[in-house]
């Protein structure tokens, strides 16, 4: 064991900032003046040249120049979400939040313009990571896949339309007609993605498994989780029956495959991130039931479940902390779950404290402000305030 640094303030704006900041880091294609990472300049001005579309934008998905459009989208609907809760304590970053979210969504008009069709990765995988080239530079194949009516991709589809649903709802106040484009564009999408279902694993084999964002715990929680935004976004009556008729048919444990590919059994009720949306499902659709007075179960139970599994004095916890407090999840790029279950725990916070309800967890009942202690810690470890032990 290893104790590795201490800093003992934290800057949350200026963390805010700089992690809105990284997305223009992560641009594809031509770059707006309004950029502000100036050493970034145009690439991939060519993308879906091969296939007569175009694909020019998006985001690059981490140090390497392939777009990969499930956990893209996955990303786009977070941001679109934490403007829906905390946009407005965002201060000036809301304007680059926005921006944020409508570069991604700008990409994803594009890549599902053609009825029938949803373009799901541009870039080869395997040559580009091969390479070490700066996306201005890059010499390696930019082919598009996508996935069809005889070749399906459920997850992809269905989380892309979950983005578009979720950024109408920001772009609402800000740019009505914009707004009616991406939904109008996110029925289409969904409608696309539970007509002709199938797994992207199935169409593309090695270029996603078991390496590059292979879909471990099936497609049905994306189709869900598409619905629930889109009821959330129209009202429409047959959006939450879809979510009614298929909420019990996921699995109570699931498998998803880490970023070695590597596969990790879990809980389906504790899972949230770009493969398994079980947890983000039963929290969102918390809040509808409870503001529209429709039956809460099993949503607001497994929302208790979710954040029971999470606190560090709840008997049902199931998840593990390091010796200095740091929620970890077995595989690897542990922060991506200490992110994203920490986001789940301060929205819930906010609808249960608006509900005036506490969180069941077996005989005791946790207050909303303590979900918030638990997430305001991990935001602390991440930001390096405490003492940090790293296991070797």
């Amino acid at each position: 064991m290893m104790v590795v640094g201490r800093v003992t303030s934290q800057n949350y704006e200026d963390a805010l900032t700089k992690s809105i900041l990284f997305f223009e880091g992560q641009r594809s294609g031509r770059l707006p003046p309004s950029q502000r990472m100036t050493w970034r300049k145009d690439s991939a001005l060519n993308d879906g040249t091969e296939s007569n579309v175009d694909l020019v934008g998006g985001y690059y998905d981490a140090g390497d120049n392939v777009k990969f459009n499930f956990p893209m989208a996955f990303t786009t609907t977070l941001l679109a979400w934490s403007v829906l809760e905390f946009g407005q304590f965002m201060g000036s970053d809301l304007q680059y939040a926005l921006d944020a979210i409508r570069w991604g969504t700008d990409y994803f008009l594009k890549a599902t313009s053609i009825p029938g069709t949803v373009f799901a990765i541009v870039g080869d995988p395997y040559g580009d990571h091969s390479c070490w080239q700066r996306p201005e530079d890059m010499d390696t194949p930019r082919t598009s896949y996508a996935v069809t009516t005889t070749n399906p991709g459920s997850e992809v589809s269905a989380e892309m339309a979950a983005a578009l649903a979720a950024s109408s709802m920001v772009f609402q106040a800000y740019d009505a007609q914009y707004s009616l484009t991406l939904l109008n564009r996110a029925a289409m999408v969904f409608d696309f993605a539970d007509m002709y279902r199938g797994s992207y694993n199935d169409v593309f084999g090695a270029l996603v498994c078991p390496y590059y964002y292979c879909d471990g715990s099936g497609y049905a929680d994306e189709l869900i989780w598409a619905a629930a935004w889109l009821y959330k976004a129209t009202n429409n009556q047959s959006y939450w029956d879809y979510v009614l008729k298929h909420i019990n048919s996921l699995p109570q444990y699931i498998k998803r495959m880490d970023t070695d590919g590597m596969p990790v059994s879990g809980g389906s009720f504790a899972e949230f991130g770009w493969d398994s949306k079980h947890a983000g499902i039963n929290i969102l659709v918390s809040k509808l039931v409870i503001d529209r007075q429709l039956n809460p179960s099993p949503f607001v139970f497994n929302a208790d479940k979710f954040a029971c599994s999470i606190l560090p004095e709840s008997p049902t916890k199931s998840v593990t902390y390091s010796p200095g407090g740091l929620l970890f999840k077995p595989g690897s790029c542990n922060m991506q779950h200490v992110t994203a279950l920490s986001f789940l725990l301060l929205v819930y916070s906010r609808y249960s404290n608006d509900a005036q309800r506490g969180i069941q967890c077996d005989n005791f009942v946790v207050p909303p402000s303590r979900l918030v202690q638990v997430a305001q810690s991990q935001v602390r470890l991440k930001l390096s305030n405490q003492w940090i032990y790293v296991l070797l």
